[in-house]
């Protein structure tokens, strides 16, 4: 089982010697170091494991569908023409680790990496977008590390594993738009509110809306050692 948020950001870097020397030489000089696979900040004697990897082919590709057409073309070519990747591993508890993630990514950036992308739910971000929503309320920080994915008749959320909380799926006869604020709103409430929830429970947006009951499920949509796996399930959300 995948226990990390791992991120991706590829950049300029020619080869390791390369990114550990612009490591090094980050002002305050001195401040941060990469050995192996740690990169560490000395300062406040905080590190992360991060893994140093050639350039793929298919980066581009994989920005422009993470993206889901939020990345503008000349990011996403400097994504392509990028030289190599380094790949972040945090805790899977996003709230906890928010500030080292603001701190190391922004590291990242600042030693040319292009974007970034959340390898553990396959959605990517420009920079500015990035910090903004980390920055931002709690429903920003939701959208920065969880998709919504339509598929098998259904349409479902992946990246909830992030917040220890189960993913939700809805059934693929809503509209696009009415099957994301549903599952938006209702993803948002679990973070926020933290129901006591059990399956027969019911759901509803408000009292004039639909009520729908909820059914916990096995994610047997991924693998255990999938990136996406949620080890706490899904919700399935079907009309009471």
């Amino acid at each position: 089982m995948n226990n990390d948020l791992i991120l991706c950001i590829p950049g300029p870097w020619k080869d390791q010697r390369d990114f550990l020397r612009r490591v090094i030489a980050h002002e305050p000089a001195g401040r941060f170091m990469f050995a192996g696979k740690i990169l560490a900040d000395l300062g406040d004697k905080e590190h992360v494991v991060a893994e140093f990897t050639a350039a793929s082919p298919e980066m581009g590709r994989a920005f422009e569908l993470a993206g889901q057409g939020r990345i503008a073309a000349p990011v996403l070519d400097l994504v392509q023409g990028h030289e190599s990747t380094v790949y972040l591993h945090f805790s899977l508890d996003l709230r906890a680790e928010r500030e080292r993630l603001i701190k190391f990514t922004r590291l990242l950036q600042e030693l040319g990496g292009h974007a970034v992308k959340v390898e553990s739910a396959g959605c990517a971000h420009t920079w500015e977008r990035w910090f903004a929503l980390l920055n931002g309320s709690p429903f920003d920080i939701y959208c920065a590390a969880v998709v919504l994915i339509g598929g098998q008749g259904h349409y479902y959320s992946c990246g909830m594993h992030h917040f220890g909380l189960p993913d939700c799926a809805v059934p693929g006869t809503l509209m696009p738009a009415d099957a994301a604020d549903l599952m938006n709103r209702f993803n948002h409430w679990q973070i926020t509110e933290e129901p006591a929830l059990e399956s027969g429970h019911t759901f509803s947006l408000a009292a004039d809306e639909p009520t729908w009951r909820l059914t916990l499920e096995e994610d047997d949509r991924h693998a255990a050692e999938d990136l996406f796996f949620n080890p706490h399930g899904l919700w399935t959300l079907s009309p009471a």
